[in-house]
């Protein structure tokens, strides 16, 4: 699989891809089901700054991801 890369030679702002998951097995097959798609955002020097995800099985749901942060140990 190759990525899009913006001129700087760094991941393009955001991509998208099908969201999975193993429906099951039958004569060394595997099948799958698409069950939505992940969009994952960038800066322009390529770094992850967030995952969005729309789930089939939860339509009116957000969900989102970033990346852990050197201070999110720190407990208030």
């Amino acid at each position: 699989m190759t990525w899009p890369l913006n001129s700087k030679g760094s991941l393009l702002a955001a991509q998208s891809m099908k969201l999975r998951v193993k429906s099951g097995e039958k004569d060394g097959k595997t099948y799958w089901d698409t069950c939505g798609v992940v969009f994952v955002n960038s800066d322009d020097d390529g770094e992850i700054t967030s995952v969005n995800i729309k789930h089939s099985m939860f339509p009116g749901v957000e969900m989102v991801a970033f990346p852990k942060k050197d201070d999110d140990n720190v407990q208030a």
